[in-house]
Parts: C-alpha cells; structure tokens; sequence
C-alpha cells in the first residue's frame, strides 16, 4: 500500500485537537470580557493557546500532502488526480461559505462581519490573504479564517510541480531552505515594518515553514533509515516534547506583553518546531496506549468534521451576535446562552455539511485514480 493511503487515526484527533483549540479560543478567551476580573485573565491566559491551532493545521497539512506528492510524483495522472482531489476536497464546503457571506451582505445592514470590503473576485481566487497583507486589516470577520486556506491552497498549487521536476534527494533541500527563510523573512519584515501586524501573520512567503516542516518530516517517515534511526532516539524525541510543552507558559507570558513580537521574532518558529515534535511522538508511536486521547470518538469526530467547522464557526458567532444587536463578548449569562446555541448551531451545520455536502465530493474527487 502506497503510504500516504494508510490511515492513521491519530492524525485524524490530531486535527481535531487543532480545531477545538481554535474554537476555544474565539468562543472563549478572544471574547471573554475584562469586567469579569481574574476569571478573564485565567481564562484569557489558557485559552490564547488555542489561537495557535493553525499553526498545527499548517504542520499536518504539510506532513500530509507532500507525502501524498512524493508517493505519486512518478504517477501518469500525478497533476490531474491530485488537483481534482483536492478541489472535490477544499471548493464545496468554501464555495458554500461565500455563497452565504454574500448573501447575508446584501440582506443585513453594513457590520463588521459581512461586507464588500474584499471583493468577490479575490475571494474565488484565494487571494484575500494579500488582500489582508497590503491593507493591514481583517476584512469582514465572517470570512477573516479563510486567509489559511488561501496559504494552503497557493502551497498546492505550485508545490505539485516542484515535487515533479525535483529529484527526491533534492527535495529535502529545498523544503528546509523554505522553512528557514520564510521564518527569517518573518523577523526582518517586523523589524523594518513594525506597524504591519497583518502581513506577517498571513502573507504566504512569511509563513511557509509551518507547510515545509511538515514536508520534511513526510520525507522522513517514507525513509526506512531515517525512521529506524528516529525510533532509536525515541526516549530523546519523547523528552523534545515534555520541553516544548514546558515552553508554553513562557510563550504564553511573553505573547500577553508584546504580542507581535513574540509571535513573528520567534513564537512561529517555537510553535512549528514544537508541533512538529508532537506530530513525529504521534508517527513513532502509533496504536500505543499513550495515544488513545487521539483515537477516542469525541477527538475522530472533531477532526471529520474539522474543516467546515473553522470555516463557519465565526460566521455563525456574528449571525447569533447580530440577532441580539449587540457586541460579540462574553459577560453576562445572556451572552453564554448565545455562544452555546452558536456552537451547538456550528456543530449541527457542520455535521449536516460533511454528510450531504463533503463527504459525497470527496468521493467524487477518488473516483480520479493516479494509475
């Protein structure tokens, strides 16, 4: 069996830690209200973590498609089957989303959730993350998650034909060089450009070393010399980890008091290496016992369901918020009665979405074999 057809279900509660992290942190510690005294900061404190779920998505996702590009690269159908895959993949669940967003722009009144502030155009060519970089600026918050999928989308895009036309020694290369100067490339633009929050957290050329670490360490699982190496070192490997892990409050005290540079000096950097760590844990350690948090059905069921949930949920936070009239913050118990109908609202779409609407493309898109 090709390796990158094998399935294995950690990844799968690996992604679905990624997205629940992210969900507590906008249903939580973003919007949490500072009256609220200690309970804020606490909650402010353990739930800012969660904002770093994309930085894990970035890792996985590269972990997995240039593993899925070095296993087909020699393919007869290499460019048709994996674009078609990939579109039957990302397009329905996006395409659904701006179908919605402009709709509820030309219904509701002008917000700071839904408007024209990004053309449609860009958003159907998966350029908004630029759009955000030039103008320093979000754009309405209905749509400001789709800026990682725009990455994701430009790395699959071009990333097909550098697999192709590199030889597989090679490649190694050129995905540690990326990753280096991207997160150097990061530093250097904050140093000159320091009143540019945006383009550093979603310009694609600052952010490939996430997409590239992954890579590598897709590489190295399909080296058996490589892996046999890595499982002797496995107690050090396992000791990287607990390290990292011990690192998080440290990041966590440095981000609260100067945010942008903590996170683009070397906070991206701290959080792909420290991913990265996990996800090699995770691939030497499959089936293990230690690991059954990730196999257990609440996290398989977040990671199945996970790509739609990142891309409505603020959406749906702004629909319950704007019924109300009211600011998107958690203070009162009204507000908690709107953030858990809003969730369980994300999760019912959500699941509905990958039942009628995903999971039947991604079937349609295997029926595109590489042989």
């Amino acid at each position: 069996m090709v390796v990158s057809e094998r399935r294995i279900l950690e990844l799968n509660g690996l992604r679905g830690t990624a997205v629940a992290m992210v969900l507590l942190w906008h249903f939580v510690g973003a919007i949490i209200s500072p009256d609220l005294g200690m309970l804020s900061k606490i909650a402010s404190n353990v739930f800012v973590f969660g904002r770093t779920g994309v930085d894990l998505f970035f890792v996985l996702s590269g972990f997995l498609i240039v593993g899925i590009l070095a296993d087909r690269r020699e393919s007869p159908y290499y460019f048709l089957a994996f674009y078609l895959r990939r579109a039957a993949r990302i397009l329905p669940p996006y395409l659904l989303l701006f179908a919605l967003f402009w709709t509820f722009t030309f219904w509701l009144p002008p917000n700071k959730y839904f408007g024209e502030t990004i053309g449609p155009w860009v958003y159907l060519v998966f350029g908004q993350n630029w759009f955000m970089s030039f103008h320093n600026q979000w754009g309405p918050g209905a749509s400001s998650v789709t800026w990682s999928v725009a990455i994701e989308e430009q790395f699959y895009l071009i990333f097909p034909l550098i697999v192709f036309l590199t030889p597989p020694h090679r490649l190694k290369v050129i995905l540690f060089w990326s990753a280096t100067c991207s997160a150097i490339a990061r530093a250097c633009f904050h140093f000159f450009y320091p009143e540019n929050h945006f383009a550093p957290y979603v310009n694609t050329f600052l952010r490939l070393d996430g997409l590239c670490v992954g890579g590598l360490l897709a590489l190295a699982y399909r080296n058996p010399d490589t892996m046999a190496q890595l499982k002797k070192n496995r107690r050090y490997i396992s000791r990287a980890f607990f390290i990292g892990l011990a690192i998080v409050p440290l990041f966590v005290g440095f981000f609260k008091r100067a945010p942008a540079d903590t996170m683009y000096y070397w906070g991206h950097f701290y959080l792909v290496m420290f991913y990265a760590v996990c996800l090699l844990n995770i691939l030497l350690n499959q089936g293990s016992r230690s690991l059954g948090v990730l196999r257990s059905k609440a996290l398989q069921f977040c990671g199945k369901i996970s790509y739609s949930t990142y891309l409505f949920h603020p959406m749906i936070i702004g629909l319950f918020f704007l019924s109300r009239g009211g600011v998107e913050e958690l203070k009162t118990s009204e507000d908690v009665y709107l953030l858990c109908g809003a969730f369980v609202t994300t999760i019912a779409f959500c699941w509905t979405s990958y039942h009628l609407l995903e999971k039947p493309m991604i079937g349609c898109g295997h029926r595109f074999h590489y042989t």
